[in-house]
Parts: structure tokens; C-alpha cells; sequence
């Protein structure tokens, strides 16, 4: 981060941080009413036959995410995690943890994801218990006409331990939550035939979909190869543009930086689709509450209140405020544009539109998953392609 975004960050006056805030409530509002909710909750066996479940699915989430944005009216997607069976979780919670609430900060849910431990060598399935914490423990919206989904993710008996899964069931309908369940096999060795009929229940008694996996089998999704180290160089120029502002505006940019590191250290197509996510009207809404040159992109014609000169540790020079954000923004949109043309084109559309059809191929990849269950469950809840 530059001399001079290091210190309008501390410098930026009350009286801007109000009017910011406010047009930043005012918009946000009128982003929300444009838009309907869905909410996701992800409850995933953690235990040593699943090693490996986290990683792809951390991996694979900007992919699936920019696949659930692309429908009318947009939908505002909500996304909570559950971990369950592990040892280190406690046992009276019947090995189950909540690692996040439904939130559609989804910078700060990969950083939650980033950091469990991806591989352990046993657990204690319990799968009514992860249902159980998902439909009770989670903040589901109570919108009209809101959207909500769970997948349970594992293997195992369904049945272990003293949990009442018909009444789980019914609870679940009550509230309108459709329960997809997704049986990941790991190996050879595992009881099939025995375990995956509960799975297929769970999901007949809740209106969801039943599917296997294979937990390391992957693929990108955008097939077109990409010069990762190009648009690397390209989004660090871009994020050297952000000023942030706010009590929480710093820890905001250090969290898109993590993640971005993060994603970058994986296969470059999953890269790409962090940078396409990056590009998305979702998270141009979410920068409002942080950043002042994305504020003055959406209002161009707000005078900024000028910060008092100071005197750069490596120049001197007088600054002001409206100066750099407009400097910085003309640098970003520029970077943009260039980002954009060394994108491609046109292939996360055709997924779209397939994702619905007979004979989209599942192939028994976890983001496939999502995204083909997600489309039939969105649609038949009124969403348009």
C-alpha cells in the first residue's frame, strides 16, 4: 500500500467518513431491494476419510459463487460453514463446529476456510448432528420469499449416534430448507453399498438431490488457459489503488489481500476466477463500506472533503484528498480494462446456460455439484436465467 493510501486511511475527516457512510447505507439499501436472498449452508465431514473435501471446495468456491450470481433478479447469496468429525471440535456438540454464520463476506469466509488444517487422520461421523446444527444454529433469513439450501458433505452411517433424523426432517421443511447431501468417496474400501442409501434418504425426505463425489477429482471449470503471472501483476496494481476508510477499512484490505494470495497459490484457472469475482457488481457493493475510490466511481460528482496537507515521508508535496482517489481511480479503471482483455471470454455463460440441461455433466466433481443444484433449486424458486 502506497505512503500516501497509508495515511488517508488514518486521515480521512468525520465529516467525510458520515457522508460516506451515509450514501454508503443509502445505496446498499437500494442494492438489497433490487436483489432476493438465498442461503447456503455448508456442512462438511472433516474426518480422515474426507481429507482433502476443504481444499476443494475452498478452491473451487469463487468458481461456484460466480456461477450463483448470474441470475435475475441477482440473487444476494448468504453462505455459512459447518465442520463436523473432528476430535479436536467438541464432543458434547457431537464433534460439530459452526465456522461461519451465514455471511456474504465471502474475503473473510476463505480466510476462515484457509485456516483448517486440511488433513487429520480419523473422526467420529455424526451426521445427524451436523443436520441438526445447520437447520438450529445458523441465522437463516427470514425475508419473504427467501432462498435456503444446505448441503451435507461426508460419509459414514447417517444413523450414528442419538439423533432423531425424521424429526430433523421435518424440521427442516418447516422452515423451507431444501437439503441437497453429497457422498464422497475416498476409496475402495468403504462400505458403499451400505452407507450411501442413507444419504440418498436424507435428501428424498427434504426435497434435495443426492450425489457422489470423488473427493480429489477436479478440474477447472474455465477451460481457456491463462497467464496467471500476467494477471497477477495486473490485480497487485490494482490493489495498490484502495483507500480504505472506516473502523474496519484496513483489516477490509487486509483481508482481500490474504485472499488473494491465497487463491493465487492454487491451480491459475481457480486464480482467474478469483479476479472475475473481484470484477463482480456483488463485490463493488461490498467495497462501498471500505473504500473511498470505489464510493467516488459510483458518485462521481460528490466532492470529497480535503484532508489536511502533510508532507510525504518520500516526497514533499501538498496532497489532497480529491486529487489522489481521483488518480487512483483513473489508474484502476485503466488497470480494469486491461484485466479484463486478458480474461476470457464468454465460457462462464455457456456453463450457465448448460447447468440446467439433462445432460449437464456432473462427473462427480464437487463444484459441478453446486452449481447444477443450485440452478434447478433457483429456478424452480422463480429466479430466471
Amino acid at each position: 500500500m502506497s505512503t500516501f493510501n497509508k495515511f488517508f486511511a488514518k486521515k480521512i475527516s468525520r465529516r467525510l467518513l458520515y457522508f460516506v457512510l451515509l450514501f454508503n447505507l443509502l445505496s446498499q439499501h437500494s442494492y438489497g431491494q433490487q436483489q432476493r436472498q438465498v442461503d447456503v449452508v455448508v456442512c462438511m465431514d472433516l474426518s480422515g476419510s474426507t481429507n482433502g473435501l476443504v481444499e476443494n471446495f475452498r478452491d473451487k468456491m469463487w468458481d461456484v459463487i460466480n456461477q450463483w450470481q448470474m441470475f435475475t433478479p441477482k440473487p444476494v447469496v448468504r453462505i455459512g460453514i459447518i465442520g463436523f468429525s473432528r476430535y479436536s471440535f467438541s464432543d458434547g456438540s457431537g464433534y460439530v463446529k459452526v465456522i461461519s454464520d451465514l455471511t456474504d463476506d465471502y474475503d473473510k469466509l476463505s480466510g476462515e476456510l484457509f485456516k483448517i488444517k486440511p488433513y487429520v487422520e480419523s473422526g467420529v461421523q455424526f451426521v445427524g448432528a451436523a443436520l441438526g446444527s445447520g437447520i438450529h444454529e445458523m441465522t437463516w433469513s427470514t425475508r419473504p420469499g427467501a432462498v435456503k439450501m444446505m448441503y451435507v458433505m461426508g460419509n459414514g452411517m447417517v444413523n450414528l449416534g442419538n439423533y432423531d433424523l425424521h424429526k430433523l426432517y421435518e424440521e427442516a421443511k418447516e422452515q423451507n430448507i431444501i437439503v441437497n447431501t453429497v457422498y464422497c468417496v475416498k476409496s475402495l474400501k468403504q462400505l458403499r453399498q451400505k452407507e450411501l442409501p442413507g444419504w440418498q434418504q436424507i435428501a428424498a425426505n427434504t426435497g434435495g438431490e443426492c450425489f457422489e463425489i470423488t473427493i480429489d477429482k477436479r478440474m477447472p471449470l474455465i477451460r481457456t488457459q491463462v497467464d496467471q503471472t500476467l494477471l497477477a501483476s495486473i490485480n497487485d496494481s490494482i490493489n495498490t489503488t484502495f483507500i480504505p476508510y472506516g473502523k474496519t477499512g484496513m483489516e477490509r484490505l487486509k483481508a482481500m489481500l490474504e485472499t488473494d494470495d491465497n487463491a493465487s497459490t492454487t491451480y491459475s484457472g481457480y486464480f482467474y476466477s478469483r479476479l472475475r469475482y473481484k470484477l463482480s457488481e456483488h463485490y463493488a457493493a461490498k467495497r462501498l463500506t471500505w473504500d473511498v475510490v470505489t464510493y467516488k466511481e459510483n458518485y462521481p460528482s460528490s466532492k470529497l472533503a480535503a484532508v489536511r496537507p502533510t508532507r510525504s515521508s518520500t516526497q514533499g508535496m501538498e496532497v489532497n484528498l480529491e486529487e489522489v482517489v481521483n488518480a487512483n481511480l483513473e489508474k484502476r479503471l485503466a488497470l480494469i480494462q486491461k484485466l479484463k482483455i486478458s480474461c476470457p471470454s464468454g465460457e462462464e455463460d455457456k456453463i450457465h446456460e448448460s447447468a440446467g440441461s439433462d445432460d449437464f455433466e456432473v462427473g462427480n466433481m464437487l463444484d459441478r455439484v453446486f452449481i447444477s443444484t443450485f440452478y434447478k433449486q433457483a429456478i424452480a424458486a422463480g429466479f430466471q436465467q
